[in-house]
C-alpha cells in the first residue's frame, strides 16, 4: 500500500513540473506575440527589405553555381580542366573512372541524378591523368 502513496506523490510532482513549464512557455508566447503586435509600419518595411536582400543573395549564389556548372554532372577532358574546376568550386565530388571496368559504369547513374547546387559533380577518366602511378594501362589498380 506504502508503493500507491509514492506513486500517487510523484504523479503530483511530475504534474506540477509540467505545469510550471507550460507556463514557461505559455509567458514567452505571450511576450512574443505581444513584441508583433507592437511592430511598426516602419519595422516591418525593413524586416521586408532584409527578407528581400537574402532571396535576392541567394538567387545570385544559384546562379553563380550554375555558371560554375553545379547542377550538372559532366565530364572533365584534361588534368588541367580538372584542376580549375576543383579551384573554382568549394565542394567537387568527382567519379574517377575507367571504361574498361564494370564497377566504374555503376556510379554513374547516382551521379547523373545529383542536382545539387553548392557541389559540383563531375567525371574524369583516370587515363587523362598523367603519371605512371596513375596510368589506366597498368595492373597494379
Amino acid at each position: 500500500m506504502e508503493g500507491n502513496g509514492s506513486v500517487d506523490m510523484f504523479s503530483e510532482v511530475l504534474e506540477n513540473q509540467f505545469l510550471q513549464a507550460a507556463k514557461l512557455v505559455e509567458n514567452h508566447l505571450d511576450s512574443e506575440i505581444q513584441k508583433l503586435d507592437q511592430i511598426g509600419e516602419d519595422e516591418l518595411e525593413l524586416l521586408k527589405e532584409k527578407r528581400l536582400a537574402a532571396l535576392r543573395k541567394a538567387q545570385q549564389q544559384k546562379q553563380e553555381w550554375l555558371s560554375k556548372g553545379h547542377g550538372e554532372y559532366r565530364e572533365i577532358g584534361s588534368e588541367r580542366d580538372f584542376f580549375q574546376e576543383v579551384k573554382e568550386s568549394e565542394k567537387v565530388v568527382c567519379h574517377f573512372y575507367r571504361d574498361t571496368t564494370f564497377s566504374g559504369n555503376l556510379m554513374e547513374p547516382p551521379f547523373q541524378s545529383q542536382k545539387k547546387f553548392g557541389t559540383n559533380f563531375t567525371k574524369l577518366e583516370k587515363k587523362t591523368i598523367r603519371g605512371k602511378k596513375y596510368d589506366s594501362d597498368s595492373d597494379d589498380d
